[in-house]
């Protein structure tokens, strides 16, 4: 296996939180930002913290006045160009996941822009029924002021987005020996279908790209199976 596909597939257990605090370390450089969480498996601390280098990172960002969100997704493209991002399914953009260059399809950051009322209750209550563990890493006033920055890569696109986000932590199951081949092989038969309907792209995104890599991972692991035989 060629050794850069094989570095993707096989990344260090610290790169996602190192994307992660790459991340919080832009947003923090945002005024309009006034506290940022940590949340899901990487906001275990020290010897409770069980995530693997396949594991989702997961913000949550409280910002102040009407244009904050738009200030930090500034901030986060600035840091961190980005070559896709898409919405959630009950969030507007600019929050969503954000796939950056340079690092693997599986490290998306889920990042949701929020006001500090509905921070303090998803810290407290969870997000959509599910308790969270979180990790407040930023924590102070922050500062609003007028004017909307025009975003590259910002999309308000869900289809492709979501074939991807499925396809992703499909490969990861299988990886983790949890997911079987064929669910990875139904998510990536999903991805071309969302990619081929794909009619709008954002300055600046490259799709292009995020579905090549995974193609190339796909037919890596494909090739794996043919030489030493099924899941083996």
């Amino acid at each position: 296996m060629d050794h850069d596909v094989e570095a993707l597939l096989y990344p260090y257990v610290t790169t996602p939180r190192r994307v992660a605090l790459d991340a919080v370390a832009a947003l923090e450089g945002c005024p309009a930002v006034a506290r940022v969480a940590i949340y899901g498996s990487l906001a275990l601390l020290g010897a409770e913290r069980q995530n693997d280098g396949y594991a989702d990172v997961d913000l949550l960002a409280h910002v102040e006045g009407d244009d904050g969100a738009w200030q930090a997704a500034a901030a986060l493209r600035r840091a961190m160009p980005l070559r896709w991002h898409g919405r959630f399914s009950d969030r507007e953009a600019p929050s969503g996941r954000h796939w950056p260059l340079g690092e693997a399809p599986f490290h998306c950051i889920d990042l949701g822009f929020v006001s500090g009322e509905e921070f303090d209750a998803i810290v407290r209550d969870g997000l959509r029924g599910h308790p969270l563990k979180a990790e407040v890493v930023i924590d102070r006033a922050g500062v609003a002021s007028a004017g909307r920055p025009e975003l590259a890569v910002c999309s308000d696109d869900y289809e492709f987005t979501h074939a991807l986000y499925m396809a992703t932590k499909a490969m990861k199951g299988y990886l983790r020996a949890s997911g079987a081949w064929d669910d990875l092989a139904a998510a990536m038969k999903d991805l071309e279908a969302a990619f081929r309907t794909l009619v709008r792209r954002p300055a600046g995104a490259e799709p292009e790209d995020v579905l090549n890599e995974m193609r190339t991972l796909y037919f890596a692991l494909m090739n794996e199976r043919l030489r030493y035989g099924g899941d083996g």
